[in-house]
């Protein structure tokens, strides 16, 4: 199969078709750069072919992941949303992205190499021409936001054709990245240690002694942060003693945990009442011929706990759940409970979360 059809970050409702180059290896699901216009853009791959859809079609220009962000399942739900709720397929798929997985092309600008005489300008191209010289580069964004956008592009265009101006893209930084904390590590004995330690007492280095001797009673690894907070000492002290050789400086992945403001205690399932019994009796015996029930009671009556059972039935067999709540605003209390009843087995994602949060989580699920 030769030929990738995409949805492409753009307000369409059907994917574009691109030819895959030899050197690249694409699959369903996976992000990657397509030409688009005269734009370079987003996309994801929703389908392979061994024949392209159109007489005439463009190669994908690079993958943003070397593997596929989503299932053929879910490309297969985000085409049924597209269809079904007359959403761009490319923003139906975007809801099940990584949290700031979203990043674009901007343009730039910067004087061209070799300037000589300066033609005639007018006002407006002499006053973006000095703008940029003063800067070194400038972005079209910004530009479009003192001018205009239309007049932005006529004033910088004659700038190009004149050859005083280039024109660039970059790729806007990444949002969001997953969150590193540097560790410091023991690798020397407790003899080398020692000698260290007698050394450095003889040059009066006190603050460097501190350090060890703290290490050398706290052999696991240890945030930065956190020894120089207990040992007050500078970060020039740790660089010292790392260019010794006595331990290592190394960067660890730490999970934003939306969790962690939570006390979470494990609970056992309460005794059912007799409203609940009758309730759970009825799901537990028909779940195989009707997967689908409509639980009905007034706030306070115990569904919840309905919710809770048939999940810790479901996960008994190996399975997974999803609890959707109706707003943010019972998230806190409905999360606190789930999490009691499965320590550690219990992922949350909305929008009030921080970034960081949100991509930690969808990382974690994934």
């Amino acid at each position: 199969m030769s030929y990738a059809h995409v949805a492409v970050n753009c307000p369409s409702y059907s994917p574009f078709c691109y030819d895959i180059p030899a050197h690249l290896q694409v699959d369903v699901g996976q992000a990657i750069w397509v030409p688009f216009g005269s734009r370079i853009v987003q996309g994801v791959v929703v389908r392979l072919s061994e024949a392209p859809s159109v007489d005439v079609v463009k190669e994908i220009v690079d993958v943003i992941t070397g593997y596929p962000l989503l299932s053929p399942t879910q490309i297969q739900l985000a085409q049924w949303i597209s269809k079904h709720y007359l959403s761009p397929l490319f923003d139906a798929i975007a809801l099940m992205l990584p949290p700031g997985f979203e990043r674009k092309l901007a343009t730039y600008l910067c004087l061209s190499g070799d300037q000589g005489s300066l033609p005639s300008l007018t006002p407006d191209q002499a006053y973006v021409f000095h703008f940029v010289e003063e800067k070194g580069r400038v972005s079209l964004k910004e530009l479009e936001r003192e001018f205009g956008v239309s007049k932005a592009r006529r004033v910088t265009d004659g700038l190009v054709n004149l050859g005083l101006v280039v024109r660039f893209s970059e790729l806007q930084k990444a949002r969001v990245k997953p969150k590193v904390i540097p560790y410091i590590k023991l690798i020397a004995s407790k003899d080398n240690i020692a000698a260290e330690i007698a050394r450095l007492k003889k040059t009066r280095a006190y603050k460097q002694v501190a350090l060890l001797q703290f290490l050398a009673e706290h052999p696991e690894p240890l945030p930065i942060s956190e020894v120089r907070k207990r040992v007050s000492c500078s970060l020039k002290a740790v660089r010292v003693l790392e260019s010794r050789h006595l331990f290592s400086v190394e960067l660890v992945n730490v999970r934003r945990d939306p969790l962690s403001r939570f006390d979470i205690k494990p609970m056992s399932p309460p005794l059912l009442t007799s409203s609940q019994e009758a309730a759970w009796s009825v799901i537990e015996h028909n779940r195989s011929e009707s997967p689908v029930f409509l639980l009905f009671g007034v706030t306070g009556s115990g569904k919840t706990e309905i919710y809770l059972r048939a999940l810790a039935k479901v996960v008994a067999e190996g399975k997974r759940g999803i609890c959707l709540i109706p707003e943010i605003a019972l998230t806190a209390q409905t999360v606190e409970r789930f999490a009691s009843r499965f320590p550690g087995r219990v992922a949350v994602l909305h929008s009030a979360l921080s970034l960081g949060e949100q991509f930690d989580e969808w990382q974690r699920i994934r």
